[in-house]
C-alpha cells in the first residue's frame, strides 16, 4: 500500500513542583542541619511530527521532528544551623537561596530514514540523525550568616551564569539477510558530539559584580565515536535456537577546560577500541516449558552534564560539581532464565569496572561536594520471579519479586577503601479490574527493601501505590484517565554514609502524591510506524 502518512502528539505541562530534602552532616567537630525547599517553576512544552511515505511494497522514506523546551524561574532555601558536635551549642546559622531568575533546556531534533525490504527476509536501513541543545541558567545566591542572638556575622552575595550548547550528529546502516537456514544482521554507525559550555561566576559587592576568575570557566568536550556490529541467528533443529553477535567500537574523546585567568587549564584526551560479545541461546522444552542462557557485555558512557565541571551551589558550604576526567562504566552479565506459560524464573550475575557513581565528599574543613567519579568496580546477583494470575475473568494480576546480593569494592582515595555488601529485595504488584460500564481500575504498588546505594551509603526502606482509573468512548476515539499516585506519600529518600571523621544523614520527598487527570482524543487511522531510531547519544543529555 502505497502513500502519505503523518502523525504527531503535543504536550504542556504547567504549574510548580516541590521538593523537600535536606542533609545533616558531623565534619570536623561541628554539625550542621540543612533543610531545603525546592519549587520548580519551570514549564515544559513538546512535541514530535512523524512524516512518512511508501513509494512501493519495497521502500519507504520517513522523516521525525522533535522539539522539547523547558522554560521558567526556580527557588531554594536553605538554613543551615551550625553547632558544636559534642555540647550541641548553636554557634551560627546560614540562610542561603538560589534565585534562578532564568532557565532553560530546549532540545531539537531531526530524524531521516530510508528503508527497504527487496524480498522476503532481507531489509536495508539508513538512517541521519541530528540533535541541538541548547540550555543554561542564572542564578542570584544570597548566604548570611547570623549569630544566636540575631546579630549578622557576614553577608555575601553571588551570581552565576552558565550556558550549555551541544550538538549531535549520527548516521547509521543496518541490514539482514538470511544465511544458512539462519538470520544474519549487520550494521555500521558513526556519532559525533561537539559541546560548548561556559560558566562565570560573581562576587557581588555594593551592586557591582566581580568576576571570580578561578572559578570561571569554559569546558568544551568533542566525542566521536565508529561502531560496527554483526548478530547472527540460528535454529538447531525444533527445540534448541542461539544467537551471538559482536560489536565493536572505537572511540575519540577530547575534553579542554580552560580558566578565565589561565592558571588551571586541564585537557583530557583519549582514544580507545572496545569489543563487546554477545550471546543468547535459548531450549524449547515443550510448548510451555523454555530454558534461555544469555551473556551480554556493555559500555556505559557518562551523561554530558556529569562531564561539566561547573560548580553548581546549594549554599556556600555544599554543592554540586561535574567531572571531566569520568570514564565509561563497562558491564558483564550472564543470566540463565525459565519460563513456564505466565512463569518466569531468572538467575543473573553482572561484573561492572570502572563503576561510577555520585559521593559525598569533603572540601576544607567545612565544606561537602558532591561529584560523580568512578570509583571502583561492583557485582551483583540476581534471582527474579515474576509470575502472572488470573484471580478472576474480571481481574489480572502480576506479581514480581527480586532479590539481589550487592558488593561495592570501592575507594574515594587510597586512603578511604569501601569492601560493602549486602542482600536487599524488591517486590511490586500490579492488578487489572475491569469494573461495571466498561470502566478498568489499575491498582499498583512496589516495596523496596534496606539497601547499599551507589557508593557508600545506606538507603532506607521505601514504597509507593498506585491507582488509576480509566474508561473510552465513541469507539475508542475518546480516552479518560483519572489516576492518584503514591496514595500514602511513602515514596522518598533516606540514607546515610560516613567514613573516618565525617557522618552524613540524607532525606527528601517530593511531590509524587498527584491526582492526574487525562482525556486523549485520537483521529485518523492509527498507523504503528516500523522504524526504530538507534540514537542512544541523546539519552545522554
Amino acid at each position: 500500500e502505497t502513500g502519505f502518512s503523518l502523525s504527531g502528539n503535543y504536550n504542556h505541562a504547567f504549574g510548580y513542583y516541590n521538593m523537600d530534602y535536606g542533609m545533616h552532616r558531623i565534619q570536623e567537630g561541628k554539625g550542621y542541619y540543612s533543610p531545603t525547599q525546592d519549587t520548580d517553576k519551570r514549564k515544559t512544552i513538546s512535541g514530535n511530527l512523524n512524516m512518512e511515505y511508501v513509494l512501493n511494497d519495497k521502500h519507504l522514506i520517513g522523516a521525525r521532528i522533535d522539539a522539547n523546551t523547558l522554560f521558567g524561574p526556580g527557588q531554594t532555601n536553605t538554613v543551615t544551623e551550625i553547632r558544636d558536635a559534642n555540647t550541641m551549642e548553636l554557634e551560627q546559622i546560614l540562610y542561603a537561596s538560589n534565585d534562578y531568575y532564568t532557565q532553560k533546556g530546549n532540545r531539537y531534533g531531526g530524524n531521516l530514514y530510508y528503508m527497504a525490504t527487496p524480498k522476503e527476509g532481507v531489509s536495508y536501513n539508513l538512517d541521519f540523525n541530528y540533535a541541538w541543545f541548547d540550555g543554561g541558567s542564572g542564578n542570584w545566591q544570597p548566604n548570611k550568616y547570623v549569630s544566636p542572638d540575631g546579630s549578622v556575622l557576614k553577608d555575601n552575595l553571588y551570581k552565576s551564569v552558565n550556558s550549555r550548547d551541544i550538538n549531535i550528529y549520527a548516521v547509521s546502516y543496518d541490514q539482514k539477510h538470511p544465511l544458512w537456514n539462519g538470520e544474519l544482521k549487520s550494521g555500521l554507525k558513526f556519532s559525533s558530539v561537539n559541546a560548548d559550555n561556559g560558566y562565570q561566576f560573581y562576587n557581588v559587592d555594593n551592586g557591582q559584580k566581580i568576576i571570580d576568575k578561578s572559578q570561571s570557566n569554559d569546558f568544551r568536550y568533542k566525542e566521536k565515536i565508529l561502531a560496527g556490529y554483526i548478530l547472527y541467528s540460528h535454529s538447531l533443529g525444533d527445540k534448541i535456537s542461539m544467537e551471538a553477535g559482536l560489536r565493536g567500537e572505537y572511540t575519540f574523546s577530547d575534553g579542554l577546560l580552560h580558566t578565565i585567568d589561565g592558571d588551571d587549564d586541564e585537557n583530557n584526551k583519549s582514544n580507545y577500541f572496545n569489543v563487546f560479545p554477545t550471546f543468547n541461546l535459548n531450549y524449547q522444552v515443550n510448548d510451555s516449558h523454555a530454558l534461555t542462557l544469555s551473556y551480554a557485555s556493555r559500555i556505559d558512557r557518562p551523561a554530558y552534564q556529569d562531564l561539566n565541571p561547573f560548580e553548581y551551589l546549594l549554599d556556600e558550604l555544599s554543592y554540586w560539581k561535574g567531572n571531566p576526567f569520568l570514564t565509561p562504566q563497562k558491564n558483564h552479565k550472564v543470566a540463565l532464565t525459565y519460563s513456564h506459560n505466565r512463569t518466569a524464573i531468572t538467575a543473573s550475575y553482572s561484573y561492572m569496572k570502572d563503576y561510577k557513581a555520585q559521593i559525598t565528599d569533603t572540601l576544607s574543613v567545612n565544606k561537602v561536594i558532591m561529584t560523580p567519579r568512578n570509583i571502583g568496580k561492583q557485582q551483583r546477583a540476581s534471582l527474579t520471579l515474576y509470575q502472572g494470575i488470573n484471580i478472576a475473568r474480571w481481574w489480572e494480576m502480576n506479581l514480581n519479586l527480586i532479590g539481589y546480593y550487592v558488593k561495592n569494592d570501592i575507594a574515594f582515595d587510597q586512603y578511604r577503601k569501601f569492601d560493602l555488601d549486602g542482600f536487599a529485595g524488591i517486590f511490586s504488584i500490579n492488578n487489572t479490574v475491569r469494573l461495571p460500564w466498561q470502566i478498568q481500575m489499575e491498582l499498583n504498588g512496589s516495596y523496596v527493601t534496606k539497601r547499599i546505594g551507589a557508593s557508600n551509603e545506606y538507603i532506607d526502606p521505601s514504597g509507593y501505590v498506585d491507582i488509576g482509573f480509566s474508561k473510552s468512548f465513541a469507539n475508542k476515539r475518546w480516552t479518560v484517565n483519572l489516576a492518584m499516585s503514591d496514595i500514602f506519600w511513602t515514596s522518598r529518600w533516606d540514607n546515610y554514609s560516613s567514613f573516618s571523621g565525617f557522618q552524613l544523614w540524607n532525606w527528601g520527598k517530593s511531590e509524587s502524591r498527584q491526582i492526574k487527570l487525562n482525556i486523549t482524543y485520537r483521529f485518523g487511522k492509527q498507523k504503528a510506524s516500523s522504524h526504530t531510531s538507534n540514537f542512544n547519544e541523546i539519552d545522554r543529555l
